[in-house]
């Protein structure tokens, strides 16, 4: 597989993996994530449990590994090895390896733990294991999804890293490849990509309009949802309303006016009621009403016919 089809994997894995977690927001919750997969997220056994910590030792080539126990996953982190923002990232660069498919091999009878592959450039570290690189951008692509910082205007590495609990080197990373992607405006092109974005636009339009999202949050059904794009801003305190507008007009557009009891309506004229029961009572019986139509015609006709 050429490189740029490992890549495509790994982003097009990224973008299924944020589909599957059970709440769209950052930052993004590994765990909860891991739990939906199927996965265990463990600390490093003791030496008390002599098996399992000879296998975690032998499989680790770091602070953090991931072992097949038959047929389940399981994570293991070292305790106080992480940051949480590392932490996160440790798990997510796991869950890559598991959703990529990469190679593994036997460590013990009904254990296996992902095999070591020829080296490749940098991209967390100096020299990594070519499955290690493209769970390192999986995880970068699953915890910082580029159309959130894109829909965010969000291109530093330090809001990136406020934003998506990323660590300083990861969110370093992400930041140039935003500024490659803005620049082609190489966005929603794939249309997993925009499903995606879709999905997570309830939170997006929470994060980028907290006053209109909290408004629509409380507005009775009676109200008309409006746009959030479109929301109009906060009247200044300082500002004089305009002596133009009638008070009911004024009242009725302000951002923040909710009606304190469901609007009605106007009342119905009495022959519209009339006309209405009519119109039920015919729906009601018109079988008989036809049939004794159909009775009166052929009466008619027969007494006519016999005169």
């Amino acid at each position: 597989m050429s490189d740029y089809a490992q890549y495509q994997k790994a982003r097009d894995a990224a973008w299924r993996a944020l589909l599957d977690l059970p709440e769209k927001k950052l930052p993004v919750d590994v765990d909860a994530l891991a739990k939906k997969l199927g996965v265990d997220i463990h600390p490093f056994p003791g030496k008390e449990q002599a098996l399992l910590h000879n296998l975690v030792n032998r499989a680790a080539a770091g602070p953090c590994v991931s072992l097949r126990i038959r047929r389940s996953w399981h994570i293991f982190l070292r305790a106080n090895a992480f940051d949480e923002n590392h932490r996160r990232f440790a798990v997510a660069h796991e869950l890559g390896h598991l959703l990529l498919d990469h190679e593994t091999e036997t460590l013990a009878p009904g254990v296996r733990c992902f095999a070591a592959r020829e080296s490749t450039g940098d991209l967390l570290e100096d020299t990594q294991e070519m499955d290690d690189y493209y769970a390192d951008m999986f995880a970068i692509r699953l915890l910082a999804p580029a159309f959130v910082l894109h829909e965010m205007h969000m291109d530093s590495s330090g809001g990136i890293m406020r934003l998506c609990g990323l660590p300083p080197h990861a969110a370093a990373l992400r930041a140039e490849r935003m500024d490659v992607l803005n620049e082609r405006d190489a966005f929603y092109t794939h249309i997993l990509e925009t499903k995606v974005r879709n999905a997570f636009l309830p939170w997006l339009n929470g994060e980028r309009f907290p006053e209109a999202a909290a408004q629509l949050r409380y507005a009775s059904e009676s109200v008309p949802v409006m746009e959030i794009h479109g929301y109009p801003k906060e009247r200044s305190e300082t500002e004089e309303p305009s002596p133009d507008a009638p008070e009911p007009l004024r009242a009725a557009t302000s951002p923040g006016f909710i009606p304190e009891k469901p609007l009605s309506l106007p009342a119905t004229p009495s022959h519209s009621k009339t006309k209405t029961l009519l119109r039920f009572f015919f729906y009601r019986n018109r079988r008989r009403i036809l049939l004794g139509a159909a009775v009166l015609i052929a009466a008619i006709l027969l007494y006519f016919v016999g005169k």
